[in-house]
Parts: C-alpha cells; sequence; structure tokens
C-alpha cells in the first residue's frame, strides 16, 4: 500500500496544528484517474511513496493568509531546505529553477482552491520540523496530541485516518521535471 512520504506527512501536521479548523475539500496526496493518465505526477507512488501534497487554500482565515503560508514555505526551501521540490499556488511555481522566484505556471490547473507541494527524495524518511517562519505559526499550548513532533523515518502511518481524503482531484500538470 503506498504511503506518504514523512515530509509530507509532517508538513501536513503542523499546517492543521496552526489551522485546524481550516477546510480540507481540496486536499490530497494520492494520485486520481487524472494524474494516473498523464503518468508523471508526484502524486503517483514510486517505490510505494508519494511525494506531493495538496492543502485547501481555505485556511480559516483572510485570503492572504494561504499567500503567507506558501511565502514561509517558499522561503524556507530558497534558505535550503532540500525535501521540498516545488510549489504550486495560484497560477505561479516556485522551485530551485530561477532561485525559488514566482514564474508562471501553464498547468492544466492553476492551483487556486489548493496549494501544491512536491518533495524530493530526501524527504521520504526526513520527518524533521519544518522551520517556518513568523508568528502565526507558534505552536498551540493544548492538545490532545504532540503537536509538531518530528515524525519518525520508520513510520509506516500515511495519516489518512485523519478525515483527510487520500487522494488528489487537482488537474496537476506534473510534467515537469526538476530533477
Amino acid at each position: 500500500m503506498p504511503k506518504l512520504c514523512a515530509a509530507g506527512i509532517q508538513l501536513r501536521e503542523q499546517i492543521d496544528d496552526d489551522y485546524p479548523d481550516r477546510d480540507r475539500k481540496s486536499d490530497g496526496w494520492i494520485a486520481d484517474s487524472r494524474h494516473l493518465s498523464k503518468g508523471t505526477s508526484d502524486h503517483i507512488p514510486r517505490d510505494g511513496i508519494v511525494r506531493a501534497i495538496d492543502i485547501d487554500s481555505d485556511l480559516s482565515a483572510h485570503k492572504e493568509e494561504c499567500y503567507a503560508l506558501v511565502e514561509k514555505i517558499r522561503k524556507l526551501a530558497k534558505n535550503g531546505d532540500k525535501r521540498i521540490k516545488y510549489i504550486i499556488y495560484d497560477g505561479k511555481i516556485m522551485s530551485p529553477i530561477l532561485g525559488w522566484k514566482r514564474r508562471k505556471y501553464n498547468g492544466a490547473n492553476p492551483h487556486r482552491s489548493h496549494f501544491h507541494i512536491s518533495f524530493t527524495t530526501l524527504g521520504d524518511k526526513d520527518g524533521s520540523y519544518f522551520e517556518l517562519e513568523g508568528e502565526s505559526n507558534e505552536r498551540p499550548k493544548k492538545s490532545r496530541r504532540k503537536l509538531g513532533q518530528s515524525v519518525l523515518s520508520s513510520s509506516t502511518s500515511d495519516i489518512s485516518s485523519g478525515g483527510i481524503r487520500p487522494c488528489c482531484h487537482c488537474k496537476c500538470s506534473s510534467s515537469i521535471s526538476l530533477a
């Protein structure tokens, strides 16, 4: 059975910790038939591991909050987190090509209802905490679980039991190779 890479699990848990009431209808991680037909999406399991997540852009906050979160992830990647392969949101793609600057995304889906993050193979077992900048990413003080705890590399969890649909329904055009 396919599982989500450790970095994907960790980042999604951190986002859930910061935005517990966010909308999850556009969340996903495993390929649907559209992704499978193209054959190049990071939502397609490779060696049993999926290296992409989609996060709904409605964080139950101001629309600008999603832009701010995407910017924090972009800065983290730009500053050296090699687990992040590329990010797509609101008609823009950010990747190591051109130094993580935003550029026009020409895929079939402009990713306005969600943002897409692809991970490198370094994220397969590296589920360490993402050091996102800013006060809005402070961990809540009380919870039934240990928030922001690093995911163990030996974890077999794909956290699909968390109420998040284990499929992506976007029209990602993942024909981009950033290898």
